[in-house]
């Protein structure tokens, strides 16, 4: 079986398997394949994790900036654990992961209100280079709602013609995690849900390439907040509005056999008393 039919099938079979396990049984299926556990870790979407560095300072865990079993800080440029032989970005794109660390860091302040971002910078053998921008924020416990998260996963791939023209290819899942509180009318319940949307826009840059890394930082938060707001609108309107209507098939139906119920109950009675 070629590499393709096995990430393929590992695929498949997560999907099959309850999303709240998603990260046990990924690892499981990736100790079957040891030689593409890498570019099946990259295809799974979950909810991010939250590591920390020796000062207590907390960054995004994500296989954007994992090598082996450790990950790198955006704020440090280490690895942790440590590691020998580790991959970094160059220095040019490391200035540029600076810069855009501190502006994105801003977005997730005013759009979130809260949670963690961190985004990383690394260089690709066509010449161009990638980014991911990861966007974490758990969900407070409120009414109905044990705990959750929601986790923006932004990926763009951005390639140059050679002279001015910059194209950026943005790929943005959303996974959104929730547990409700457990009671009798409906037991332990969870709500999952992940959505996937693709982009591509070209612009050019500005006469003699001039203040680039600002024009790269000004072109990937656009394209993040389109694509952003989109998801939103479509995890409003198409998923919860699809729960809302199982659960209220649901409900009618459990309402329909009762009354159907009652209403054999009352026959019976009536039959009894009166013939």
């Amino acid at each position: 079986m070629e590499s393709k039919e096995k990430i393929v099938s590992c695929l498949n079979i997560l999907k099959r398997l309850p999303p709240t396990q998603i990260q046990k049984n990924a690892a499981a299926l990736a100790s079957l394949i040891p030689d593409y556990a890498e570019e099946l870790y990259q295809k799974i979407d979950k909810p991010l994790d939250i590591g920390q560095d020796e000062k207590g300072n907390q960054f995004i865990q994500s296989e954007f900036n994992r090598d082996g079993d450790s990950f790198r800080s955006y704020l440090t440029n280490s690895y942790y654990p440590a590691i020998d032989d580790a991959v970094y970005p160059s220095e040019a794109l490391r200035k540029l992961e600076i810069k855009a660390n501190a502006v994105f860091d801003e977005y997730r302040r005013l759009y979130y209100e809260g949670g963690l971002s961190s985004c990383y910078f690394w260089d690709k053998e066509d010449g161009g280079f990638a980014t991911a921008w990861l966007i974490r924020k758990n969900v407070e416990k409120s009414k109905g709602i044990e705990d959750g998260s929601w986790s923006s996963i932004n990926v763009i791939d951005i390639k140059t013609d050679g002279k001015s023209k910059w194209t950026y290819k943005i790929t943005t899942s959303v996974v959104l995690e929730m547990n409700i509180i457990e009671n009798q009318d409906v037991g332990k319940f969870n709500i999952t849900g992940t959505l996937t949307k693709q982009k591509e826009e070209s612009f050019e840059a500005p006469a003699g390439n001039k203040d680039l890394d600002l024009f790269h930082i000004m072109k990937i938060g656009t394209l993040v907040e389109d694509v952003e707001s989109y998801l939103r609108s479509q995890l409003d309107s198409v998923y919860f509005g699809k729960t809302k209507d199982i659960v209220f098939q649901t409900r009618f139906s459990e309402g329909q056999k009762h009354f159907l119920q009652q209403r054999q109950e009352l026959a019976g009675e009536f039959k009894q008393k009166y013939g």
